[in-house]
């Protein structure tokens, strides 16, 4: 953004300069915006590939309860077809603002990255707290089907969520710290350019 700061600093020490150079000003927005939008997208599918890869390589065992086998592939189906939704429509927002010359439309596509990437960081964080929730349930259901003692259930359950709580707390602390390092500051890039945008506008 060096670029864009000598632009606006000449803004102010002459108004001309200012109309001349406005639409080299957009094109230098337009330009970094894409790249934001472009690299939100190769993450995303980064972490895509990284969950597909995992589910290959990590051990899986046969669940022996129907309904958490159930639970399972739904949970699969529905969080993949999330992610192909998301990559899409970063895809699609990615193409609109590569393509425009339009600054409104721009700052409707800029608009729209920012909605849905907030929509994908809080899906993902729901993920996250589903499986914790399933496995301590799954673990409460598996030691009372073992032992068939609802004293021995009691205790797996406080234990159980004592442990979820506190591992449970540490991921999501974890992967809130992850996607504010890497989606928080490429969305802070893009609001940066959205509200260069929106003062250009004002001033035209």
């Amino acid at each position: 953004m060096n670029e864009l700061d000598q632009f606006k600093k000449q803004w102010k020490e002459n108004e001309n300069f200012m109309k001349l150079n406005q639409s080299e000003i957009k094109a230098i927005l337009h330009k970094s915006s894409t790249s934001i939008v472009k690299w939100i997208f190769i993450i995303c599918c980064l972490e895509l590939l990284l969950g597909i890869t995992l589910s290959f390589i990590l051990p899986s065992e046969k669940e022996e309860f129907l309904a958490f086998e159930l639970l399972n592939w739904t949970y699969e189906i529905i969080s993949y077809i999330a992610i192909f939704y998301f990559i899409y429509i970063f895809f699609k927002l990615l193409k609109k603002i590569k393509n425009t010359n339009n600054t409104k439309s721009l700052m409707e596509a800029i608009l729209a990255v920012r909605k849905n990437a907030d929509h994908y960081i809080k899906f993902n964080l729901w993920c996250i707290n589903y499986v914790i929730i399933i496995s301590l349930l799954h673990n409460i259901v598996a030691e009372f089907y073992e032992s068939h003692s609802w004293s021995m259930v009691l205790f797996i359950l406080i234990l159980g969520s004592i442990l979820s709580f506190t591992f449970g707390y540490v991921f999501i602390k974890l992967a809130k710290g992850y996607y504010h390092l890497i989606y928080g500051k490429l969305l802070k890039k893009l609001n940066h350019n959205y509200e260069e945008l929106t003062r250009l506008e004002e001033e035209s």
